[in-house]
């Protein structure tokens, strides 16, 4: 064959594997600037978080969980009131209210004899950390003794009793009340207060949650009490400032903040995690090695700090726009490709963490005007007409319904009357109260503070 004619066929080869080689470059060149723009994305975002003021190391978090030095630490005395509590059996505790299937009574109706030989049995069990319990809830500063640096690691203990100390307190308000003490009754009440306050730092979801419910059964006890027994104008006042200390107090942007930064350790570092976290099974190491190589790791963690952005964000809105504002986050989450296993995997829908802490303010706020209410009637022997009339002297203003930024609604009974928020269903159902249980048919109730008398 002519030489000349296998020429055009060489070149043609060449300019094939050229191209090849153009095509393989540009493609490394494009990855290369693909993952230096994600490392510039993320370095800018957390930048912006330093600045801001907030930690973005685990390390950084447990620094930023700090009271003022050389004052006294409410933590250190309610841990040993937990080491001192005694939990009754399953069995013997059954028939206890609140801790056990029992319930109490209707509010204004005398506890039968078994049940108050019952409590007063259980409270005088606990009698020695109930004494420390009342200390403690006069310390102003607390901080627990808990790592932070190990992320989801991270071990609570004293977290697991802290609802039955505060039932436990409730059970003690009632029993005070039965007895006709009013004053031991509200100390039980302020106390109960006083446990919530302990977690009001702490940036843990988990410590907020537990916050909010302890300041609701907080509520609940000045419920009880105030049906229980005629209460002086001093005792309402102190249980008032409890209450709207409790609302000044409430920031569930530490959890956010908490869930922020145990975020960025894990997308930083994947491999770390158990593979077991989560009820999933994560990919074995070398599945998650190539998924940090190929920047899914880093991009998981772009989009992760947006949405903790807007979860951030949503906190220094008004508080009846927050729902739908994390709604749209948690709609964002869900849309994102399912590709962005890992972020689909640990990335919490904090929606609902927001829901709660909404009611829970939604209940410190019917407490605080139907306490109002109350003091009003003492002085002037008749209900209000409406809530206005507490303005100013006993309130400032008609506090707002959390959910739908209204005014509360308020509407006398015979005795007696109620003070709610719509809740989240947005459906003003007349004040009606949760049933103690729940019932298969999940009847529809607002957030209420009744008084039957």
């Amino acid at each position: 064959m002519d030489e000349n004619d296998t020429a055009p066929r060489k070149r043609s080869k060449l300019r094939v594997s050229h191209i090849l080689i153009i095509l393989l470059l540009v493609g490394i060149g494009y990855f290369a600037y693909y993952r230096l723009s994600l490392k510039s994305k993320l370095r800018a975002k957390i930048d912006a978080i330093r600045t801001a003021g907030y930690p973005v190391t685990l390390a950084e978090l447990d620094r930023w969980y700090k009271i003022p030095p050389n004052v006294e630490n409410a933590a250190y005395t309610i841990e040993e009131a937990l080491s001192l509590y005694k939990s009754w059996d399953k069995e013997k505790s059954r028939s206890l209210p609140l801790i056990g299937r029992a319930e109490l009574p209707p509010r204004t109706e005398t506890l039968p004899t078994e049940m108050i030989t019952l409590i007063s049995e259980y409270v005088t069990d606990n009698n020695e950390a109930l004494e420390l319990i009342h200390q403690a809830a006069g310390i102003e500063h607390c901080r627990y003794r808990i790592d932070l640096t190990a992320g989801f690691g991270t071990l609570a203990p004293y977290l697991s009793d802290m609802r039955n100390i505060v039932r436990l307190l409730e059970l003690e308000a009632v029993l005070h009340a039965e007895n006709g003490d009013g004053a031991a009754a509200t100390l039980s009440a302020i106390s109960a207060f006083g446990i919530a306050r302990s977690l009001a730092r702490e940036p843990l979801t988990i410590s907020q949650l537990i916050r909010s419910g302890c300041q609701n059964s907080a509520v609940s006890t000045v419920e009880q009490i105030v049906n229980r027994i005629e209460l002086t104008d001093e005792q309402l006042l102190e249980l008032t400032e409890r209450v709207r200390e409790s609302e000044r107090i409430s920031d569930i942007s530490r959890a956010f903040v908490g869930e922020r930064c145990v975020g960025i350790s894990f997308f930083g570092n994947p491999e770390t995690l158990d593979p077991g976290l989560g009820g999933r099974s994560i990919p074995f190491q070398p599945i998650i090695e190539l998924y940090k190589a190929i920047g899914m790791a880093d991009s998981d963690m772009v989009i992760y700090l947006d949405l903790m952005e807007g979860y951030m964000n949503s906190t220094q809105l008004p508080l009846h726009e927050r729902q739908r504002a994390v709604d749209a986050v948690s709609a964002k989450l869900q849309s994102t490709s399912k590709a962005h296993v890992l972020l689909h995997v640990m990335t919490p829908a904090l929606s609902r963490v927001t829901t709660l802490e909404l009611r829970a303010i939604a209940h410190l706020r019917t407490a605080d005007a139907a306490l109002a209410v109350k003091r009003y009637r003492l002085a002037a022997g008749k209900l209000p007409d409406k809530l206005a009339d507490l303005a100013p002297k006993y309130l400032q203003s008609v506090p707002k319904d959390p959910f739908d930024g209204n005014e509360l609604r308020y509407r006398k009974l015979e005795p007696g009357f109620v003070v709610y928020s719509i809740g989240e269903d947005l459906s003003d159902d007349g004040g009606k109260e949760k049933p103690p249980r729940k019932t298969k048919e999940s009847p529809a109730w607002d957030i209420t503070f009744t008084v039957e008398r």
